[in-house]
């Protein structure tokens, strides 16, 4: 004897199973969706935290240049190279030196101070306003050493910073032959030179 074939039940049975499989499609699908979106987040996570981790170590780097030079920079600003010149400097150690040895005539001149042209400096220092000051020096003195320990002292002992473009030594006396200038006398040369003061400051706007 045959059972009779129940179609509610089969149908029944069919449209479970399709929900089912539906179900698990749909499943897999956000599973796919969620885990793409978290890679993404992840992704833009990673990103941020190595832009922050770029920052920092450059942030570490400036830190431990600033450390190296810090003492270097204090220096330049004290011997007025960087910020305002100190003409007043200047002519202190000239006065100084007169008297000390005993120079009994010293003239000296500083024109006004003007900025160097961006185009004389190198690219790199486009960031930095370059100012000079020239100061001339006319002196009568005993001989040649005098001259150059002047030089000297301007170097080592005056604020700023200092080039000697030129000087011109020339004998007082014109029929003093080479080699026979009197000792005993106060002066017998007239120097003249020319000095180039130098200071930097930050350009406007850097």
């Amino acid at each position: 004897m045959y059972k009779s074939f129940n179609f509610l039940a089969v149908k029944k049975s069919l449209i479970f199973f399709v929900v089912v499989l539906v179900s698990m499609a749909a499943v897999v699908v956000l599973s796919g969706i969620y885990k793409s979106n978290a890679s993404s987040e992840n992704t833009l996570m990673l990103r941020k935290m190595r832009g922050w981790s770029n920052k920092i170590d450059k942030a570490n780097r400036n830190n431990r240049i600033l450390v190296q030079h810090e003492d270097a920079f204090k220096k330049l600003v004290e011997n007025a190279v960087i910020g305002d010149e100190n003409r007043l400097s200047w002519v202190e150690v000239v006065q100084k030196f007169a008297d000390t040895r005993k120079i009994p005539s010293v003239k000296y001149d500083i024109a006004s101070q003007v900025m160097l042209d961006k185009k004389m400096l190198d690219k790199k220092f486009q960031n930095i306003d370059v100012y000079k000051s020239v100061m001339s020096l006319d002196m009568k003195i005993l001989h040649e050493g005098d001259l150059f320990e002047m030089m000297g002292s301007l170097t080592s002992e005056a604020k700023g910073l200092v080039a000697i473009d030129k000087c011109d030594l020339e004998l007082i006396d014109k029929d003093i032959a080479e080699g026979n200038i009197l000792s005993d006398a106060r002066h017998n040369l007239t120097a003249y030179c020319e000095l180039s003061w130098y200071t930097l400051k930050r350009a406007n706007g850097a």
